[in-house]
Parts: structure tokens; C-alpha cells; sequence
């Protein structure tokens, strides 16, 4: 790795890489924290689970339609414009928080659609922004030592923001994703307007781009369904009600360490057998799970696997695949469509779980398991 120190060193001179930087790692420990502080403000009302699922719904929605519009906007004005658009837009949906505190449904159902549209609407844009300025010479490294940086960031501000007042919290997220608007503004670059623009039909249509589109859709679907026996069936019993949050927190933390290691062998092996080594820990770890969920050190170990798991697809599917996939095409399409499936399945969660408690836990995770067991093998 010592041939690597150098072209760390000219990368970060660059200043389209530095402002790619401050982006990215600004909006994801923006948006990721606030989300877990916003899910956890809501179900402080109790408002049901009719009222939860729409809400969770609108949500969602305005994720993934705002993606779409903010891809069309970013091909009208421009890129550099649309970001800016949508940073501002993060100010306000973190400054709206504040009124969660009183129990009326609009402004719940306004901050759910405006948190959506201040992640989605500048989400592919912001991974395009990041890929394109990444170094094609080492950016499985570049992207793993980035999205390191973030999942520490995610982990320190989730913590941090357990231990402050809401509304201390909500305004500490506003400053910052403020700060990410002052310091993108000083340090973005030109806009490249050389790329092919290709249609989402013909984007689907790829065979490259289905072999890792469909597994990872498959695994979404699959992972988000599963999850609440995770949360909810396992928590009361090792560590109480705020199970879900802390581990979640701790599971970035686990993701960090595996993002950085993964980045330096994805340039060496490869992305393809990366993936099917992470569907394998999961595969396993489901396994583990479905015969001896009770035993503590079976439940810890698979804390470590789902964490590194997903630090691996994080950094394959969020950012290295669709670069890859691309080329010299328009690269927000790609990513665009390469992170609805994480985005959509995430919604299939609240849905499923008041509906768990009736299902044995090894039926769930060995079905789990027999699904992630195949995608590894595809």
C-alpha cells in the first residue's frame, strides 16, 4: 500500500475531489441521524400504526419521486445548481423539526414529505458528483476511506444527539447542513457536459447492469422484511426498547471498518466477489440466527457480519457499481435507479412488523438466510 500514499496526496489536492468530499460527507451525516431522530420523535406521539404507515409512506415517496424530479431539474439548470437547491432545502426540512413536538397531523405529514424531498432530491447527484470526481486509479480505495469518514460521522452524531435535547439536536443539524452549503459553494467546480445521455429503459435493459441490479433488489426486499424480528422480537431481550437505535449506530460503526478495508480489495479482487463474499455473511448470519437466537454471543456475532455486510454493499451499490456501469454515460440515471431498491424496501419495515409476532424466529431468518445463501451463488 506505500504506492498508494502518493496518489492519496494527489487526489486531495484536487479540487474537484475536496469539494466532491465535503459534499457527500456533509448530506449523509445530515440526513441519516436526523432520520433515526425523526423516526424515534414519532413514535414518541404514538399515533398508531395506520397513521405511522402513512406517514412512513409519504415519506418514502417523496424520496423516490423527488429523485426522479431532481435528475430532471440537474439536466435543465445544472448540476451545481440543483445541489445547492437541495442542501437549502435540507436547512429548512431540519429548522421544520422543531414543530414535531406538538401533536398535529399536517405539520407531521409536511416535515415526513420535506425530510423525503431534502434526501432525494439531490441524491443521485451528490453519488455522481463524488463518483466522477474519484480517482478511476484507486476509487475503491478513495470511495472505502470517504464512506469511512461518513459511517464514524453517522455513528458519532447518532450518539451524540441521544444524549442532547431535541431541540438542541434539530438546530445542531440545521448549522451543519448550513456549513455544507457554505463550503460547497466555495469549493465546487465546472460541470461537465460530455456525457452520453442514455434512457432508464435502455439503462434496464442492460444484461451488466441487471446481473447486480436484481440481486441487490432481491436482497432489499428480502433484508427489510426480516429486520423488525430483529429489532423487536431480540431486543427486549439483550438490551431493552432503544435496541434498534443502538445498534443500528453500532453497525455503521462495524460498517467504517469494513468499508475501509473493502475499498483497498475491491481495487485489488475486484467488486464482484466482494458482493458475493457480503451476501455470504449474511446468508450466515441469518443462519446463526434461525438456530440460536437466545445465545448471546450468536446474536453479537451477527451484529459484526450484517455491519460489515452492509458496509460492503453500502460502497458497492451507493457509489462503486453504477460508476463502473456508466462510463462515460449520464451517471444520475444510473444511481438513480441503482439505490431505489434501498430506498423503496426500506418502507416494507413499518409495514411488516406489527405482524411478526406470530411467526417463529427461525422460519423468518432461515428463510432469510436461504435467499441470501442463493444470491451469493447468482
Amino acid at each position: 500500500m506505500t504506492e498508494t500514499i502518493p496518489i492519496l496526496r494527489e487526489i486531495l489536492r484536487q479540487k474537484g475531489f475536496r469539494s466532491a468530499l465535503i459534499l457527500i460527507f456533509n448530506s449523509l451525516s445530515w440526513y441519516f441521524p436526523l432520520f433515526f431522530l425523526f423516526t424515534d420523535a414519532l413514535n414518541q406521539l404514538q399515533l398508531g400504526y395506520t397513521q405511522t404507515i402513512i406517514i412512513f409512506g409519504f415519506h418514502y415517496l417523496a424520496v423516490a419521486s423527488s429523485a426522479f424530479l431532481g435528475n430532471h431539474i440537474a439536466e435543465k439548470i445544472g448540476r451545481n445548481k440543483l445541489l445547492a437547491l437541495w442542501i437549502m432545502l435540507g436547512v429548512f426540512a431540519s429548522v421544520f423539526l422543531l414543530f414535531l413536538s406538538v401533536s398535529n397531523l399536517p405539520v407531521i405529514y409536511a416535515v415526513s414529505i420535506l425530510l423525503g424531498f431534502s434526501l432525494g432530491l439531490g441524491f443521485p447527484s451528490c453519488l455522481a458528483y463524488f463518483g466522477e470526481n474519484s480517482s478511476a486509479q484507486r476509487k475503491g480505495l478513495i470511495g472505502g476511506i470517504a464512506f469511512a469518514l461518513i459511517f464514524l460521522a453517522i455513528t458519532f452524531v447518532g450518539v451524540l444527539s441521544t444524549v442532547t435535547d431535541f431541540t438542541i439536536s434539530i438546530i445542531g443539524f440545521s448549522l451543519w447542513r448550513f456549513v455544507g452549503l457554505v463550503l460547497f459553494s466555495f469549493s465546487k467546480t465546472e460541470e461537465s457536459h460530455i456525457q452520453t445521455k442514455i434512457s432508464y429503459t435502455n439503462i434496464i435493459r442492460e444484461r451488466s447492469f441487471l446481473l447486480y441490479f436484481l440481486p441487490w433488489l432481491i436482497f432489499c426486499v428480502v433484508n427489510f422484511i426480516q429486520t423488525p424480528f430483529f429489532d423487536t422480537q431480540l431486543q427486549q431481550q439483550y438490551m431493552g426498547s432503544n435496541l434498534s437505535y443502538m445498534i443500528s449506530l453500532g453497525e455503521f460503526g462495524i460498517g467504517a471498518v469494513s468499508m475501509l478495508i473493502c475499498g483497498y480489495l475491491a481495487d485489488r479482487f475486484g467488486r464482484k466477489r466482494l458482493i458475493i463474499a457480503a451476501f455470504g455473511m449474511m446468508g450466515v448470519g441469518y443462519a446463526l440466527l434461525s438456530f440460536a437466537s437466545q445465545n448471546p454471543l450468536v446474536f453479537y456475532s451477527y451484529v459484526v457480519l450484517d455491519g460489515t455486510a452492509w458496509g460492503i454493499f453500502f460502497l458497492m451499490f451507493l457509489l462503486l457499481i453504477w460508476e463502473d456501469l456508466a462510463q462515460s454515460r449520464i451517471k444520475n440515471r444510473y444511481y438513480l435507479i441503482g439505490i431505489m431498491p434501498f430506498i423503496i424496501s426500506s418502507y416494507i419495515s413499518p409495514i411488516v412488523r406489527p405482524f411478526i409476532g406470530d411467526i417463529p424466529l427461525f422460519s423468518a431468518f432461515s428463510l432469510a438466510s436461504s435467499f441470501s445463501s442463493w444470491l451469493s451463488y447468482l
